[in-house]
């Protein structure tokens, strides 16, 4: 199949026809046609329209195609609407519950709008009424959707969620042997005074303090960063404490998704807890192995073992990253511990120790310095300082990570002035870059896994974090603005988000099984160009239309002809 490319040669653009087909898995050039420049591809159709007696087109009419049909095909193939309408029960009158939460997830993932403008300004510019005979301005409403989304309480999205996950586990042979979990928060304008309990002040992800927040879990396959489970909750619950109250219902949908009980979980070390480790290999069928991370100062021993101790992990994916090895007994059990030592984590985390000292240094020289300038009576107004100001002062400049360890200092009041004395420790330093700098530190109860495969599993946890950036991208699937003032309309929010990076995530799949490797916005953008055209003539004073498509090529074209995306256009 053809398909169009530029090449500048000589600062000139110059355009060919390209078609390439695969010889021995790879794509080759098999023919290519010189077209010329932009001015002479306008003049040559230009005059082929002369020719054939074809008019100029009056004006156009574009419909958004190809993203919004590549979805709902895709949700269609798994049933998503059904699985919804059987779970809530279908409605008398007005549009299904189904067709409501996947046109939610649909605008989600393509670049969402308000409920208010929702009909006018995205609905119907697309093909999609020709899908939803049913849906209009009423029924895609705010109050149209918040009628529907009132019906559907956390119970019912788990049951829903439950049948989607093993349908995407068996359709796609999803992995789900090894699960990642993990918890994040999003910001919300939701005034103070409201009695939702979702929504609450605590510590913020994006270190907004003024603002209510609202905590989410997902549980992830490493398979192209499919959510299996998610679950919304209050944002002033901390981890470990989350960790806990979801546990059973972490297990209860991998029972239902695996049908052996030989399920890692993976999860960094803001989990951590003796109760938390006990709870997920309480012996019962639905027990996890584990892996997890450790602070540094719950093994400060470990980290004093010179590196020519550890060994090179094998395999060009580790960096030359190197790790010892070890039983402990941490949570009340005997675990095997791996300490690893990354270059590329020493590097960056170098830079950023770097960085911080330059600017505490700064910050310390300035506040010596005004103290030097009181003392010889440069500077008398203004509130006088104390000891103890002067040392919260150095306390707080120093309050970033390790800054501690690599500055002295000094506070002194001689005859009523008080003076700061610091200096750079390199010794500390030092031992900073030998012991504690590129090292992490893991635990499991996998004592038959290699370093290998456990340090890989601990790295896989980048999935999830991977969902957590994508669900905060301004432009495609985001989770805010949350325009929603009730629990329950929040916990329906979160579910069609969910969902709409569930199915970005599987087209994304079915993209990259077909040989195309390509971000999910990325994919997303290219194929929202694909439009529907109404192209409108006059013709003898009566006006005519015609239909036209923005041209898919390469694979983009593939995968419309492979699914029929066309069959959603109206005849």
């Amino acid at each position: 199949m053809a398909y169009l490319v530029a090449k500048t040669i000589k600062g000139h653009k110059y355009y060919y026809s390209v078609e390439k087909a695969r010889i021995n898995g790879k794509s080759r050039v098999v023919r290519q046609i010189y077209l010329g420049t932009l001015e002479n591809i306008e003049q040559n159709q230009l005059e082929k329209k002369q020719s054939a007696g074809i008019p100029d087109a009056e004006y156009t009419i574009h419909f958004e195609f190809a993203a919004v049909t590549a979805l709902l095909d895709l949700a269609d193939r798994l049933e998503i609407r059904q699985i919804i309408d059987e779970e809530v029960g279908k409605r008398q009158q007005g549009l299904p519950v189904g067709d409501s939460i996947v046109l939610a997830a649909i605008n989600r993932a393509v670049g969402q709008v308000s409920k208010n403008a929702f009909h006018e300004n995205w609905f119907k510019k697309t093909v999609l009424p020709n899908c939803f005979p049913l849906a209009n301005k009423n029924s895609l409403s705010s109050q149209g959707f918040w009628n529907n989304m009132s019906l559907i309480d956390r119970d019912m999205i788990s049951r829903i969620e439950d049948e989607i996950s093993k349908k995407i586990i068996k359709k796609y042979n999803i992995t789900s042997n090894l699960l990642l979990f993990d918890n994040t928060n999003f910001i919300s304008y939701i005034n103070t005074d409201s009695p939702a309990l979702l929504p609450q002040r605590g510590k913020s992800k994006e270190h907004r303090s003024d603002l209510r927040i609202v905590g989410l879990s997902l549980m992830v396959s490493p398979d192209n960063n499919i959510p299996l489970f998610h679950e919304p909750y209050p944002g002033n619950t901390n981890d470990a404490k989350r960790f806990s109250e979801i546990i059973d219902k972490l297990k209860s949908r991998c029972g239902s998704i695996q049908k052996n009980n030989d399920i890692t979980l993976v999860f960094d070390r803001g989990n951590n807890s003796s109760a938390n480790v006990e709870k997920l290999i309480e012996d019962d069928p639905l027990a996890f192995h584990y892996v997890g991370g450790l602070k540094q100062n719950q093994c400060p021993e470990l980290l004093s073992i010179p590196k020519s101790e550890y060994k090179p992990l094998e395999g060009d994916t580790f960096g030359g990253t190197t790790a010892f090895r070890t039983m402990k007994t941490e949570f009340g059990r005997l675990v095997t511990v791996v300490l690893t030592n990354n270059p590329e984590l020493f590097e960056a985390q170098l830079r950023g120790v770097t960085n911080n000292i330059l600017k505490c240094s700064n910050a310390l020289s300035e506040l010596a310095g005004k103290l030097e300038e009181r003392k010889e009576g440069k500077i008398f107004r203004g509130r006088q300082y104390s000891v103890e100001s002067v040392n919260t002062n150095v306390k707080n400049i120093l309050s970033a990570e390790h800054m501690k360890r690599v500055f002295e200092y000094d506070v002194e009041s001689v005859e009523g002035n008080v003076t700061l004395s610091y200096r750079f420790n390199h010794e500390g330093f030092d031992n900073l870059k030998e012991h504690i700098l590129g090292k992490s530190i893991l635990f499991t109860d996998r004592d038959n896994w290699s370093n290998e495969q456990i340090v890989s599993a601990y790295r896989a946890q980048y999935h999830v974090e991977e969902c957590f950036k994508q669900m905060k991208h301004k432009s495609y699937l985001s989770f805010i603005p949350i325009r929603h003032y009730t629990d329950r309309h929040i916990i329906v929010h979160a579910f069609y988000c969910v969902l709409a990076l569930i199915l970005t995530s599987l087209l994304n799949l079915e993209f990259k099984r077909m040989g195309y490797n390509i971000t999910i916005n990325k994919m997303i953008e290219d194929l929202s160009e694909i439009d529907y055209t109404h192209i409108y003539y006059n013709q003898k004073g009566k006006m005519i239309v015609k239909n036209a498509f923005y041209p898919a090529e390469g694979v983009y074209k593939e995968y419309l002809e492979k699914y029929n995306l066309y069959k959603y256009i109206k005849k």
